[in-house]
């Protein structure tokens, strides 16, 4: 990051992130991806950035390239990683998400089973399926919709 209003960024956006369930650390590591130059920052110039550890650095790194938040790579001629996120993240993982979101409607049919229709839990259960349904459905179209709309 080369400015004080690139790090106001990162640490306003992170509180966000955080603050809306993101691991803390992970929050800041992403922040600071968002401004990356093209290639991205390595683990140190993350480190360096944020005034944190290389334990800090890899745990967060670590979280976001396994949630798909964030890539890892290696640019030719050199010795180290590079982190990065992709213009098209959210939407990938929002994608992504439908596996989950499929496999909670499931096992909450599942729960339906296990207690007594008509019940308040019965219909708790039915009326979160139905959400899960709906969205397993939803997401995939919204997500073509808005790379459709990205393009020129």
């Amino acid at each position: 990051m080369t400015t004080g209003t690139a790090s106001e960024f990162v640490e306003g956006f992170a509180l966000e992130l955080n603050q809306s369930g993101m691991q803390r650390m992970a929050a800041r590591v992403f922040a600071a991806l968002l401004v990356a130059p093209e290639n991205g920052y390595t683990a140190k110039e993350i480190g360096d950035a944020l005034g944190v550890s290389a334990a800090a650095v890899s745990g967060a790194t670590a979280y976001l390239t396994r949630m798909g938040l964030a890539v890892r790579r290696r640019v030719a001629g050199e010795r180290v990683d590079r982190y990065n996120v992709l213009g098209t993240t959210w939407a990938e993982v929002m994608a992504a998400e439908t596996k989950t979101i499929t496999a909670l409607a499931a096992l909450l049919e599942e729960g339906m089973e296990q207690v007594d229709t008509g019940s308040a839990a019965h219909e708790r259960l039915a009326a979160t399926r139905d959400f899960f349904t709906y969205m397993a459905v939803e997401m995939p179209k919204l997500v073509d919709r808005w790379h459709e709309s990205r393009k020129p």
